[in-house]
């Protein structure tokens, strides 16, 4: 019977093959070639010589294979292939469902591509197989976060923290998700012992400086803001952005002295120097003052006389930064101010508010009134619905700024 191939024309190497140890060694060169490749960023060329360690295994038992369906998978993530790199996980784990590293490895894949459940029965299996593990509770904590679960989480990241009492990034997690839960207070001490551990953390001041503010710990979260800036990094002036305009809260910046007709700078004068409509007994005349504020407001709640308020300046005993009405030398003549506006007009274009009273004459034309010293406050709120700050939310003529 004659041959259909010709043994003179097979390669050395495919001789070589009908020799097990033969096609042993030729399997464990392939392996260490592609492992060169792989840490050369040579990925195709990785793939190719994985592939031909785990044809040629001789015994195509778990060793050789499961190591080079390992590094397959590697290899494939470098490529981008992330459909074949979670193949060739699943190839190593059938040989050997214990390697809790590899569960890991791809989940984080899984979690990558948004396929969260299959995410976490890979962590979860990672955990049966060494409940040792301290990144499988860690990383299922974080997905459970991600998901909006933080209650979840929360167990996840005590167990990292047992696992691994000196990680900060378990005590971060574990302080995000606590203050998701709507525990600021409980989040605060896990969230500075994670800055304590990792300093350098960006994520870590942010969200300490989040619960400090939530627990309404204004100051303290400025300071965050500090630590942030001082850390000098992209991420952290990202970060201190960020926390900045959280903490924030509206202010009265200013009055518009050339839209108000009340002249709040005038001090202690007679009524008829503001307007001549009041020299006669009795007169009436509506004023206005128009304030400039820092955010963008609610219109409806500027709008609102009842979240306004029109004061004589009490002096240093009440407010260091009102003055005192006409300096203590209160009047006969003086006339009532109301202690609400009559209207209030806000123009968001300018975020400028505008409020309206009235004066009125004595009846015998002699009325005064210390302009520079009527406090007007406001306590409503902005678009986000941030309440004013209550050291700006207040301002007069003698001040000249918000208080």
């Amino acid at each position: 019977m004659t041959s259909l191939i010709d043994s003179s024309s097979l390669s050395p190497i495919f001789s070589a093959m009908t020799d097990t140890a033969n096609q042993q060694a030729v399997s464990n060169t392939a392996l260490n070639n592609g492992l060169t490749f792989l840490q050369n960023g040579k990925y195709q060329q990785a793939v190719n010589a994985f592939r031909m360690s785990i044809s040629y295994n001789a015994d195509n038992g778990t060793g050789n294979n499961k190591t080079a369906y390992n590094y397959l998978a590697q290899a494939y993530e470098g490529l981008g292939n992330d459909k074949q790199a979670i193949a060739a996980y699943q190839q190593s784990l059938k040989l050997d469902n214990t390697q809790d590293t590899i569960h890991v490895a791809l989940a984080n894949i899984y979690i990558q591509d948004n396929q969260n459940d299959a995410a976490t029965k890979e962590l979860k299996a990672a955990m049966k197989a060494n409940s040792s593990n301290y990144v499988a509770p860690y990383t299922l904590g974080q997905l459970l976060v991600k998901e909006n679960q933080p209650t979840q989480a929360e167990s996840y990241f005590r167990t990292t923290i047992k696992l691994d009492p000196n990680d900060g990034n378990a005590y971060y997690g574990l302080g995000l998700c606590l203050d998701q839960q709507g525990k600021a207070s409980d989040a605060i001490p896990v969230l500075q012992k994670a800055v304590s551990l990792n300093p350098s953390s960006a994520a870590a001041i942010y969200e300490l400086g989040n619960a400090y503010y939530k627990n309404d710990q204004k100051d303290q979260a400025t300071s965050q803001i500090t630590a942030l800036q001082n850390l000098n990094t992209t991420e952290a002036d990202t970060y201190a952005t960020n926390l900045t305009n959280m903490i924030s809260q509206p202010k009265i910046t200013t009055i518009d002295t050339t839209k108000s007709t009340f002249n709040t700078t005038l001090g202690a004068v007679p009524l008829l120097a503001l307007d001549t409509d009041l020299v006669q007994p009795d007169a009436s005349k509506e004023v206005s003052v128009t304030f400039l504020f820092d955010s963008e407001m609610d219109a409806g709640s500027v709008m609102d006389i009842n979240n306004w308020s029109i004061t004589k300046a009490q002096g240093a005993t009440i407010n260091k930064d009102t003055g005192l009405y006409d300096n203590g030398a209160y009047r006969s003549t003086d006339t009532a101010v109301s202690p609400l506006p009559s209207r209030v007009m806000y123009d968001a274009t300018t975020q400028e508010a505008t409020i309206y009273f009235s004066l009125r004459q004595n009846s015998f034309s002699t009325g005064t009134i210390d302009t520079s010293r009527i406090v007007f406050t406001f306590n409503g709120k902005d678009t986000s619905g941030k309440t004013m700050d209550s050291s700006a939310n207040q301002i007069d003529g003698f001040a000249g700024t918000a208080f």
